[in-house]
């Protein structure tokens, strides 16, 4: 089966091509550098169309995406190109050449909920420019009836040492012996990526379509998560706890915590981790190597 992976540099983008070739799906790729098609979505966007009209995938899956949320708030034209008009693109194409498509988006849609676990049925809060407009782009994905959008929040290893990612950062930051302040007023329900690769393949082969929520079964504060992969590292003296709300910046949701009980409905033979399950599991990558360049 053809596959054509969008943002297949990204985090996510880079685990998945390798997921997706593990299970005999033929890749195409496309990015702004090292891909089979190379765009950068800010000012060729539309080229996208054109690749998927000759390749004629069976499946599209976008992970491109403006994910800083300054950067998103300094520009929020750019921010609408990547994140809203891209998907709206990608789907319009699709339904040219009836490819199914499947929209990576995002969970900073709730807030003040605690550890509260959002079903794909409640209220979103739309705080800022980055939740603006990829809650657009799930819209414009949706227009098109064979499309997926997966909410999702997830962790894991770019090694890209001018961007590290969260998972990263505060690795380096405890080998580097730094103090870190986790927010105790701050939640999600954070997965890996290797987890959600294995699960989006399983929703690929099911054809699933609508919205639908990828996380951990529960959902844990940015301290607990931080602490924890802390102690599995020995380095536990070296975080406190702290407030968001101390912090300063842009408003953005502090409650992120996702519902799986449509996922777990639907799975057959992935396991939704939970979150320490997640953080062993980043732990266990790291220590097999998964961040070289840590070590540069």
């Amino acid at each position: 089966m053809k596959a054509l992976l969008i943002g297949s540099t990204g985090m996510l983008g880079q685990t998945l091509f390798k997921k997706l070739k593990e299970n005999n799906f033929s890749v195409i790729t496309s990015s702004r550098n090292n891909s089979d098609n190379n765009i950068d979505f800010l000012t060729d966007g539309q080229k996208i169309t054109e690749v998927i009209i000759k390749e004629k995938p069976e499946i599209v899956i976008n992970a491109a995406a403006l994910v800083n949320l300054n950067y998103c708030e300094s520009n929020p034209g750019n921010a609408y190109i990547v994140n809203s008009r891209l998907p709206g693109l990608i789907a319009q194409a699709c339904s040219r050449v009836n490819s199914y498509f499947v929209q990576i988006s995002t969970d900073h849609y709730y807030s003040n909920d605690g550890k509260k676990g959002h079903k794909e049925s409640d209220k979103v809060e739309l705080f800022n420019e980055y939740a603006r407009t990829k809650f657009a782009g799930e819209s414009f994905t949706l227009t098109y009836y064979n499309s997926l959008v997966v909410r999702t929040n997830i962790v894991g290893f770019r090694n890209k040492a001018s961007s590290p990612t969260f998972v990263e950062w505060v690795i380096k930051s405890l080998e580097s012996n730094d103090y870190i302040t986790g927010f105790n007023d701050f939640f999600t329900s954070s997965i890996d990526v290797e987890s959600l690769s294995d699960i989006l393949i399983e929703l690929i082969d099911q054809k699933v379509t609508g919205l639908i929520n990828v996380a951990s079964s529960d959902t844990i504060s940015k301290y607990e998560f931080i602490a924890t992969l802390a102690t599995l590292l020995g380095k536990e003296q070296q975080v406190k706890e702290g407030t968001m709300n101390s912090s300063q910046g842009i408003k953005r949701a502090n409650s992120l915590g996702l519902d799986m009980t449509k996922l777990q409905s639907i799975l057959k033979h992935n396991h939704i981790p939970s979150s320490k399950e997640v953080i062993i599991n980043i732990y266990n990558q790291y220590k097999e190597g998964a961040y070289h360049e840590l070590q540069k």
